[in-house]
């Protein structure tokens, strides 16, 4: 039986860099030896970021006027790696893993109203040994932490 399979990691600057550069394919040389080449015209986007994950952040803090200290380690984003397994998009076939994961997209959208305007970027992966999706998303808080003064 399958699963769908969410991972959420926290991203500081120096991560979401690096994120960036594998979910946009910006190597040439890949480290992760799963990435077939040959299949990155496969790849699509459920939401593509216009520039940098930085650049789009700090963008975004600006125009959303965003509030709080941030630090050079601070996490300034979140990703999330939405997937299942190999026997699962097998059965469906390619034009359901792709519906998959636009159905995902829509579903983090409306999950507690994070809304389209918090994702940085949706990028599925159709070029590695297991589709999957990577979702990059700023995870705005509606409470503060401290009382002003």
């Amino acid at each position: 039986m399958s699963y769908a399979i969410i991972r959420n990691d926290k991203l500081t600057r120096v991560d979401a860099q690096g994120s960036y550069i594998h979910n946009d394919r910006r190597s040439k040389g890949h480290s992760n030896k799963d990435i077939d080449p040959t299949r990155t015209h496969l790849n699509f986007y459920c939401k593509e970021n216009q520039l940098t994950y930085i650049k789009e952040f700090d963008r975004m803090k600006k125009e959303y006027d965003l509030k709080g200290s941030i630090r050079s380690n601070s996490i300034i984003m979140c990703e999330m790696m939405i997937t299942s397994d190999n026997e699962f998009f097998d059965k469906i076939g390619l034009e359901e893993t792709k519906r998959y994961f636009i159905e995902s997209y829509k579903f983090v959208c409306n999950y507690k109203n994070l809304g389209k305007r918090n994702i940085v970027s949706a990028a599925v992966h159709l070029d590695e040994t297991t589709p999957h999706m990577h979702l990059v998303y700023i995870p705005v808080v509606k409470t503060k932490d401290k009382k002003e003064e």
